[in-house]
C-alpha cells in the first residue's frame, strides 16, 4: 500500500501532539512495508520559527532546498508585489521521505492564499509520482477541503484524522472516505454529535521517547501550566503542600504558558516555597518523566486523550487525572480519577478552595508516604500500559486499521 500524508501543518512541529502522532505512524506504516511519502508546510501550532531552514538544522535534518519549481511558476497566478513563490526541502526523516514548503505567510492573506496554490501544486506532482493508495490529513485549513478534493478525483481513499474538537459540521467530510480519532470518547463524542462513524485508537506512543530511568524520580509534576490544564487547582494544591508538606518537592513543566505567571494569582505566594520548581519545555517527555515520581493532570478541558496522562503509564508512574473527557478511558485502571467540581471549567477565573483540591492533597500524600501504595500503583500503571499501549499491540492496530480501509462504508448515520 502506497500512503501519502498530505498536511498543511509542520510534520516536524515538535509543539503539535498530532504532528507528533502522524511521525510515529507514518514510520510504522513505513517499517511494516508500506510505501509511504510526506508533504507538509511550515506552519506550527505556536510560535513559528525565525527560518524554517534553522528549525531543520537544530534537529539534526539534513535537507536539501529546492526554490520554486518553474512549472509552479507558470501554471499557478502570483498576486502582484509577492516573490515568486517559497521554497521547499526535501529531507528523511525515521526512513519517511518529507516534502516540505516553507510557508511564511499570516493567515486569509494573498500571500496565504498564494501559498496554498503552491502547495496544491506540489500535491498534483505527488498524487501522479506517486499514486498513493491513501492520503491521509488532519487540520482546518480551507486548503485541506481541494486537497482531499483533488486526492479523492486520483482515486486514491481519503483518510482524515480528528485530534480535536472543532468539526462539528457534517461539510468538514465531503471529500472524506474514512475517519479516525485520537481516542474511542472522540468517537463518541462526534457520533453523538453529528452522526460521524469513525474508529477511535489511542494516539501512538514511541516508547523510547517516553521511557525514563527511574533513580531521579522525586517530584511531583505537572504539564504545561495553562488554565484547560487546571492550573487554577493546581496552584490551590502546590499552596496546601507547600504550606503542610513542604518535604514534597513539586515541579511544574513549562509548555504554552509559563509557569510564572501562577505568581500572579491573589493570595498565594509560591516564591515563599523554594520546592517548587519551574522547568522549561523539554524536547522529549522522558526529560521530565525521568524526575517524576506522581504525575498530576487536573484537566477543567475536555481532553481528546491526554496523551501526557498515558505516557506516565509507560513509565510506571501513578497518574492523578480528573475526570475531564478521555482521561479516566485514557488511564483505565493505571491511575487515580478524581472528579473536579463542575463550575471549574478553562473560563473559570475562581480560585478554587482547599475543599476543592482536598483529594488531590489526600492522594498524594498516600502515595508519597506509603512505599507499599506506590508500588502497587506504579506496578498497575505499568500493567495498563502493556495492556494499552505497548508498541507491539498499537502497531497491529494502525497496521490492521490502514490494511482494513475499503470503498463504500457510509460516512454518517
Amino acid at each position: 500500500m502506497r500512503v501519502l500524508l498530505a498536511i498543511h501543518n509542520a510534520y516536524t512541529d515538535h509543539t503539535s501532539g498530532a504532528a507528533h502522532s502522524m511521525r510515529i505512524i507514518m514510520q510504522w506504516l513505513g517499517e511494516a512495508g508500506h510505501e509511504v511519502q510526506v508533504l507538509s508546510t511550515a506552519r506550527f501550532d505556536a510560535r513559528s520559527p525565525g527560518s524554517f531552514a534553522q528549525h531543520l538544522a537544530d534537529r539534526e535534518i539534513d535537507a536539501r532546498r529546492h526554490p520554486p519549481a518553474k512549472a509552479m511558476l507558470r501554471s499557478v497566478r502570483r498576486p502582484a508585489n509577492l516573490g515568486p513563490g517559497r521554497p521547499t526541502f526535501e529531507f528523511t526523516l525515521n526512513g519517511v521521505p518529507v516534502t516540505a514548503l516553507a510557508t511564511a505567510a499570516p493567515g486569509n492573506t494573498p500571500a496565504d492564499r498564494f501559498e496554498a496554490e503552491q502547495f496544491l501544486f506540489l500535491l498534483d506532482q505527488h498524487l501522479a509520482s506517486f499514486a498513493p493508495d491513501v492520503v491521509l490529513t488532519y487540520g482546518g485549513h480551507p486548503v485541506v477541503q481541494e486537497a482531499m478534493r483533488r486526492a479523492r478525483a486520483s482515486g486514491a481513499q481519503v483518510v482524515f484524522t480528528l485530534r480535536n474538537y472543532g468539526y462539528e459540521n457534517r461539510r468538514s467530510f465531503e471529500h472524506v472516505d474514512h475517519v479516525f480519532t485520537t481516542s474511542p470518547y472522540l468517537s463518541a463524542f462526534y457520533r453523538d454529535r453529528i452522526g460521524l462513524q469513525s474508529l477511535g485508537i489511542e494516539s501512538p506512543i514511541d516508547w523510547q521517547e517516553v521511557e525514563a530511568p527511574e533513580a531521579m524520580r522525586r517530584f511531583v509534576t505537572f504539564v504545561n501550566p495553562s488554565p484547560a490544564k487546571g492550573s487554577l487547582l493546581f496552584a490551590r494544591l502546590a499552596d496546601m503542600l507547600g504550606s503542610a508538606r513542604p518535604d514534597i518537592p513539586i515541579l511544574v513543566v513549562q509548555s504554552a504558558t509559563t509557569a510564572g505567571r501562577m505568581n500572579d494569582l491573589p493570595g498565594l505566594d509560591f516564591t515563599k516555597y523554594p520546592h517548587i520548581m519551574a522547568s522549561p519545555a523539554t524536547p522529549r517527555p522522558s526529560d521530565f518523566f525521568g524526575l517524576t515520581r506522581i504525575l498530576l493532570v487536573p484537566s477543567t478541558f475536555a481532553e481528546p486523550f491526554g496523551r501526557v496522562a498515558a505516557e506516565a503509564l509507560v513509565n510506571g508512574i501513578p497518574p492523578l487525572v480528573s475526570d475531564r473527557g478521555a482521561l479516566p478511558q485514557t488511564v483505565g485502571g493505571g491511575g487515580t480519577v478524581i472528579p473536579l467540581p463542575a463550575w471549574l471549567t478553562p473560563e473559570t477565573t475562581t480560585l478554587p478552595g482547599q475543599e476543592d483540591a482536598r483529594p488531590w492533597f489526600e492522594r498524594v500524600c498516600e502515595l508519597w508516604d506509603d512505599e507499599v501504595r506506590y508500588r502497587e500503583a506504579s506496578a498497575r500503571a505499568l500493567a495498563e500500559a502493556h495492556a494499552r499501549y505497548h508498541e507491539t499491540i498499537m502497531r497491529r492496530r494502525y497496521a490492521d486499521y490502514f490494511a482494513s480501509l475499503r470503498q463504500g462504508p457510509a460516512l454518517f448515520l
